[in-house]
């Protein structure tokens, strides 16, 4: 048996690899994990281990949600599905029990642990972005998947809970240097974020970072101070949705645009095509008006590698880009409309780019755009296939269904897919067979596998610890547990081992550092 400081070294170690590896795959998260595992078991000293988590009642809050997917296991029909869903959860249980029954963090250890996680996350951040500009040999067509290590979204919450921890730092620490660092850490997070359209990541960041701002002014300034700041916020907040709902019209019909009076000939004598009841218009230009395919296709493939009839490299119709590239030009499609397109705009259509504007902008406002396009395609009842947000409310709407039927306990921990695929079918949703996905919610995918009743204990799951320990609670638990509450409203966030480690990992880790000072534990009076 090891010497007691040698086990603490290894169970530090074990912690900063997993703070560290979570940023980079499956292996380097696995592998820690097991480390600790072995460690804590070869630590012995059970009896006291024991004492410590049989009297602390959020030890057994923090496993119940695991506990809940094991009874799902009584009245699940997919048992393969329902234990593989299990062993993916498993570190929602031996995290926790771990870390509850073992001593506390001393200050310098935890400053060390998020040490590393920050540099984890700018280590992992540059090395997407190495991708993404092309430093690799990897073709990137959609710039999400230059987020290598994990989905593009997931990392996005890292690295929001990463740049409010540097502000945090940065404000903390007191060398100078460490401030410096930090400062720049975060500025270059924000600049990947843009550039990665991390549209989730930045959202969740803003909202947050508004919270966290009201807080503060309410707490540490004067009335004065914080009404000013309250009031910017609102004006702000207002202007950006006034903003958005401006552009949900971006795809509208501009009237008395010159562009879209309807030809009769091209200029070589041959009868457009003329489709005004799609009326969907880029720039204010009709897409599918004054149309000659056989003039496009003749004069795209002389110029253009990648034939008329076939797709994009982001797999769209090319000749659908096509059109939509020279609608937002205000130019006719024809091979005048082709002619007047420089190699650059060639080069674009052929990356899927379908507006020339876009090539303008790069980062959110694309992907604000790409929304909009999803969306207002969605209205009009076209196959939401491939497009996130709209996907998305397609799997919202089926799984609501779903929880109709089986509002009370749900259908089971391993028949949430078979549900949704026989959703899908009897409802005859237009999504291809390929994105016909779980529920990209974690509210909803535990009411859809444990009912109503899941739900309230997931909900008690989630709250309580942080109501009876929030005075406690370490700072930056509030900006982690806001954030992940934001994810699991668009994201199956514990359906994954990179989603569901980054949860257990902080959640545990603030709550087992809270729960030891904590007045109602009993661990207290045994110190």
């Amino acid at each position: 048996m090891l010497p007691a400081h040698w086990h603490r070294h290894i169970f530090l170690f074990g912690l900063i690899g997993l703070a560290t590896g979570m940023l980079f795959g499956t292996v380097p998260t696995s592998i820690p994990q097991i480390i600790l595992a072995a460690n804590w078991l070869l630590e012995k000293d059970f009896s006291w281990k024991w004492q410590q988590l049989k009297s602390n009642k959020i030890f057994w809050i923090l496993i119940s949600v695991l506990f809940l997917h094991a009874l799902g296991m009584l009245y699940t029909d997919n048992l393969q599905r329902g234990l593989d869903d299990l062993r993916n959860k498993i570190p929602l249980l031996v995290l926790p029990l771990i870390l509850f029954s073992t001593k506390p963090l001393s200050n310098k250890e935890l400053k060390l642990l998020f040490g590393f996680f920050f540099l984890s996350v700018f280590v992992s951040s540059i090395c997407c972005y190495a991708v993404y500009a092309g430093y690799t040999k990897k073709v990137i067509i959609d710039v999400r998947s230059a987020s290598v290590f994990m989905s593009h979204i997931r990392f996005s919450l890292f690295i929001a809970f990463a740049i409010i921890g540097l502000v945090y730092w940065s404000l903390k620490e007191q060398p100078f240097i460490l401030k410096i660092l930090s400062v720049l850490a975060m500025v270059w997070l924000l600049f990947f974020m843009y550039k990665l359209e991390m549209a989730t990541g930045f959202l969740s960041l803003i909202i947050v970072g508004v919270l966290l701002l009201i807080v503060y002014s309410l707490k540490k300034l004067p009335k004065t101070v914080s009404a000013v700041v309250l009031m910017f916020v609102l004006l702000s907040t207002v202007f950006v949705i006034k903003q958005a709902s401006e552009n949900f019209h971006m795809f509208d019909k501009t009237p008395n645009n010159s562009s879209n009076i309807l030809l009769e000939k091209t200029k070589n004598g041959r009868t457009y095509l003329q489709d005004t009841v799609f009326g969907i218009a880029e720039n204010g230009t009709l897409i599918t008006i004054n149309i000659n395919d056989e003039e496009l296709q003749k004069e795209w493939n002389q110029r253009s590698n990648i034939a008329f009839n076939s797709n994009d490299k982001k797999g769209n119709n090319l000749r659908y880009t096509l059109l939509r590239y020279l609608a937002s030009k205000g130019v006719t499609k024809d091979s005048v409309g082709i002619s007047s397109l420089s190699n650059q705009d060639i080069k674009h259509i052929e990356s899927g780019v379908s507006n020339y504007k876009y090539s303008l902008n790069s980062g959110l406002i694309s992907r604000w755009r790409e929304f909009v396009w999803e969306y207002t395609k969605y209205q009009r009842g076209e196959n939401p296939s491939g497009h996130t947000l709209t996907m998305r409310l397609e799997f919202w709407k089926t799984g609501y269904y779903i929880v109709r039927q089986h509002p009370i306990i749900g259908v089971g921990t391993g028949d949430i897919q078979d549900a949704f695929n026989d959703m899908y079918n009897y409802t005859n949703s237009k999504l291809d067979l390929v994105w016909r996905l779980r529920c990209h919610n974690q509210y909803l995918a535990i009411t859809v596998a444990f009912g109503f009743v899941g739900l309230t204990i997931f909900l008690f799951y989630l709250f309580y610890p942080a109501i009876i320990l929030r005075k406690k609670l370490h700072y930056l638990y509030w900006p982690f547990f806001l954030i992940a509450l934001l994810s699991f409203i668009t994201e199956d966030t514990l359906e994954t081992q990179s989603g569901v480690t980054f949860f257990i990992f902080f959640q545990a880790l603030f709550l087992w550092l809270a729960s030891f000072n904590n007045p109602l534990s009993e661990n207290k009076k045994e110190q």
